[in-house]
């Protein structure tokens, strides 16, 4: 094996640009996807896991730099933690909507953030731990990359009667996903992480992201009584599990790609147009010097 061979960590071959996104929520509705109180707050139930969420990745992945030789993986190591403080500052800007019409986002980011700070303090006393958040990571990563492929594919199906400003911050979030989406993989396997660990944590973190997601879509949806309506739950069976949009069947061919031989997130999603869609979004983006 050549010295650079034995050097080289970082095996992503795309460019990671940093943008400063500046959504305008200040007009978006209680129901805004599609006047459906289920889609609404299963998307609300998404977001506001995010901003403590992103955090909880940098932690992980930060918490191993000191072990990364390949100054590219530095780099990109860099930029993947850019990009993802501005999915959290965006985020919470959103999550601002649903609290104007009083439903509990504080409460539940606050239980969220708890939760996560404490496996983060757990990972400083335990390598097992520290290990695990960034396996955890890496799976998440593979998740969100997933969701943006088809945010980025099928736009029209995914987002049909979604407000059009939530619409342009989901494409600029799907398209930064794409492009750090083997960062953290990089490094779990650069400091030695074992892939058979990672694939039973794939397992139980995605029925963990798809049971919180849903009990916070139930928080929501009591808020306001839409539990009592049966239109709310023939909605999220729809919305779930029937086409056109049929979300987790959907995502399943791409989810089932990490357990291949040979799995490498670079591998996947490489024919994305990504550019059309940062010209679609453009008015909301700011260049990289003012993040």
């Amino acid at each position: 094996m050549s010295t650079l061979a034995a050097s080289q960590q970082s095996f992503t071959d795309n460019l990671i640009e940093v943008r400063k996104f500046e959504p305008d929520t200040s007009q978006v509705g209680e129901y805004y996807f599609d006047n459906d109180p289920f889609k609404t707050h299963f998307m609300n139930a998404m977001s506001i896991t995010f901003p403590e969420g992103e955090r909880y990745f940098l932690r992980s992945v930060l918490a191993y730099r000191d072990e990364i030789s390949d100054p590219k993986l530095h780099e990109e190591i860099q930029q993947f933690c850019a990009q993802e403080a501005q999915h959290s500052l965006v985020h919470m800007k959103l999550n601002e909507s649903p609290k104007r019409f009083g439903y509990p986002m504080d409460e539940v980011e606050s239980f969220v953030g708890k939760m996560l700070r404490a496996r983060t303090e757990a990972g400083k006393k335990s390598a097992a731990w520290r290990r695990y958040n960034l396996a955890v990571t890496v799976c998440l990563e593979h998740f969100t990359a997933v969701l943006a492929n088809q945010v980025l594919k099928k736009p029209e199906v995914m987002f049909n009667g979604l407000d059009p400003a939530i619409r342009s911050l989901y494409q600029w979030h799907a398209v930064e996903e794409i492009e750090h989406r083997a960062v953290a993989f990089d490094v779990y396997k650069a400091t030695g992480g074992s892939g058979l660990v990672l694939r039973l944590v794939m397992l139980t973190t995605s029925l963990m992201f798809l049971f919180s997601s849903l009990r916070i879509t139930y928080i929501f949806l009591r808020k306001k009584g839409n539990t009592k309506r049966l239109s709310t739950w023939k909605s999220g069976f729809s919305y779930l599990f029937l086409p056109p949009q049929a979300m987790l069947f959907r995502i399943m061919p791409d989810w089932l790609t990490f357990f291949l031989p040979g799995f490498h997130p670079s591998k996947y999603h490489r024919d994305l147009d990504t550019t059309s869609v940062l010209e679609e979004v453009g008015q909301y983006l700011r260049p990289a010097d003012t993040v």
